[in-house]
């Protein structure tokens, strides 16, 4: 069954009201991105006062428009916009993005309970106000004003906040994190988080789902479109303290609600929380990237003692062991390590550990059977070559495609300075997750374990 917002993210004819020649005004940036996307539709300017914009012919009126239209997008002062949401109505228009502000979040709620009385008895999409549109990389879309373009991915993005959501853009670029889709919801008049929970679930280019918020509007709609997905849900809950939530109220005029419901709630649905955006990016890196972690037993391989009892500690604050390595590990370690070092957890090979040492024992931890998640960590400590570490690791990941036990998680983290630099973008480039701290390696790798856990869950209901 097709999802009701197929259209809206895949529309193939699209108008913009508030289109403008203006190169200042949002309503030219708009109108812009959406020419200069690599996507086929038809696309109408709306503006009574011209007859082309960047090339194309200008209608005065949306109703004016002779075909049908599936997206509007509407950049006008607000209190022009509940006419235009009238004229959608009578023109029978599918999807609408209000781009304009000036509603709640600014205290004037009479005019958005004006659009809901207007879109109450039909059944259009709304987005927004106060947003920023989305931008569809999968298809090559740009509907929203703002600048950049992100890589394409399996990441689909829904942020509550739009300067925020534009910010990951250029994030996730840096961290070499695709991006399916990334949306902004603004006040929530109609689509909500729950509404694009459920497309994304079933979107053939979404694998991973994150999302930031400050309030949601049904608690428990909310929480059972998570319930419902099969994919990894990452939730950014914002307005946890006295402080945030004034602040909350302040940008989109809701209300955060209690930190420790919404925390509870959402574990119990099955989604991750996640502390920041930083850390979102981190687990959807994880997650897109590697299998989950069928347990929470963590192989540690280090060429400095000191990291290695960092993660160790790590891994342990977040619910994860780092088990003593068994008789058969212990002997594969033993043979590739100088005679004076003894086999442990973490396996500290040694400061001038090479490509062998590396690549020997994470082969080891993941025959192993007592681990079910490896992290592999380099100290550049100007004994050995960085890409050594580098080559290993790509090794077994091409090795864990043609062997059922090596089919594990493998997180890298590394200390050191600009030597690192080319080779944390070929293991980033290459799809492996890579850290440089202790912390944030740990907090991916608990990400990886609760995903494994909820898949449990999952096929045991099945049963």
């Amino acid at each position: 069954m097709t999802h009701r917002l197929e259209t809206f993210f895949k529309p193939k004819s699209i108008a913009v009201v508030g289109a403008s020649a203006n190169t200042t005004k949002i309503g030219n940036a708009t109108l812009k991105n959406i020419l200069i996307s690599d996507y086929d539709c038809e696309v109408y300017p709306i503006n009574p006062k011209e007859k082309q914009i960047l090339g194309e012919k200008c209608y005065k009126k949306l109703t004016d428009v002779p075909n049908d239209i599936d997206l509007v997008l509407v950049s006008v002062p607000a209190k022009i916009v509940p006419q235009i949401m009238r004229d959608c109505v009578q023109k029978k228009v599918k999807n609408v993005i209000i781009i304009s502000s000036g509603f709640s979040e600014a205290g004037n709620h009479e005019l958005e309970d004006e659009l809901k009385s207007i879109i109450e008895k039909t059944d259009m999409n709304v987005l927004g106000p106060n947003v920023m549109g989305y931008k569809n990389s999968a298809d090559g879309l740009d509907a929203s004003f703002v600048y950049g373009k992100a890589r394409k991915g399996d990441l689909s993005l829904i942020s509550q906040s739009g300067a925020l959501g534009i910010g990951m853009i250029y994030l996730a670029n840096n961290e070499f994190v695709g991006i399916s889709k990334i949306i902004g919801v603004g006040n929530k008049l109609d689509i909500d988080d729950d509404d694009l929970i459920d497309y994304f679930a079933q979107d053939p280019d979404t694998k991973v789902i994150g999302l930031y918020i400050e309030a949601v509007k049904d608690g428990r709609k909310f929480m059972n479109s998570i319930k419902r997905c099969k994919k990894p849900v990452l939730v950014v809950k914002a307005g946890i303290s006295e402080a945030g939530a004034r602040a909350t109220a302040s940008h989109t005029g809701s209300m955060a609600g209690s930190d420790k419901i919404y925390g509870a709630a959402i574990k119990q649905a099955g989604g991750i929380r996640c502390r920041d955006v930083v850390e979102l990016f981190d687990m959807a890196r994880a997650l897109a990237g590697q299998p989950p972690a069928r347990g929470n037993r963590i192989g540690i391989v280090t060429n400095g003692g000191g990291l290695g009892i960092l993660l160790t500690d790590a891994c342990v604050e977040n619910g994860l062991t780092v088990p003593k390595l068994s008789k058969t590990t212990y002997k594969k370690i033993d043979k590739i390590l100088p005679d004076l070092i003894k086999p442990n957890n973490p396996v500290d090979i040694v400061g001038d550990a090479g490509f062998y040492r590396y690549e020997a024992a994470t082969r080891a931890l993941l025959e192993d059977s007592n681990i079910d998640g490896v992290i592999v960590a380099s100290v550049h400590g100007g004994y050995a070559r960085p890409q050594e570490f580098t080559g290993a690791i790509l090794k077994m990941i091409r090795e864990r495609k043609l062997h059922e036990e090596y089919k594990k998680p493998i997180l890298a983290t590394w200390v050191g300075g600009k030597e690192f630099e080319d080779l944390v973008w070929d293991l980033k480039s290459a799809g492996v997750p890579i850290y440089p701290s202790a912390w944030r390696t740990a907090r991916s790798m608990m990400g990886l374990y609760l995903e494994g856990q909820r898949l449990k869950r999952e096929k045991k209901k099945g049963n």
